[in-house]
């Protein structure tokens, strides 16, 4: 009961909760984003036959947000997404965290 009082009492709980709240609604504005990009890359396949590369690029880097979104949201990193740190680069692989890397 006492660790629930002190976590309750501090500034780092009450921080935490705004960011995931903020976050939470970044996810949901990203989440729609995703399916606008969804339907312009249907369209384009459509009357073009082919994707859209800037489309890819767009989309690759937004759901590597939602990704690393969903990894501060559930608490499996401590790292906050844009704008508190650089926006995925839209070429670049999936970005993982050093101590999330196997062993080579």
């Amino acid at each position: 009961m006492n660790a629930f009082l002190n976590n309750l009492c501090s500034a780092d709980f009450w921080l935490r909760l705004l960011y995931v709240v903020f976050f939470a609604l970044a996810w949901q504005v990203a989440e729609v984003a995703l399916a606008v990009l969804v339907l312009i890359q249907i369209a384009y396949r459509l009357f073009r036959g082919e994707p859209d590369a800037d489309c890819a690029r767009w989309g690759s880097s937004l759901s590597q947000y939602v990704w690393q979104s969903g990894r501060y949201l559930t608490g499996a990193s401590e790292q906050k997404p844009w704008p508190f740190s650089e926006w995925p680069d839209g070429d670049a692989q999936w970005l993982r965290e050093l101590r999330d890397q196997e062993p080579q």
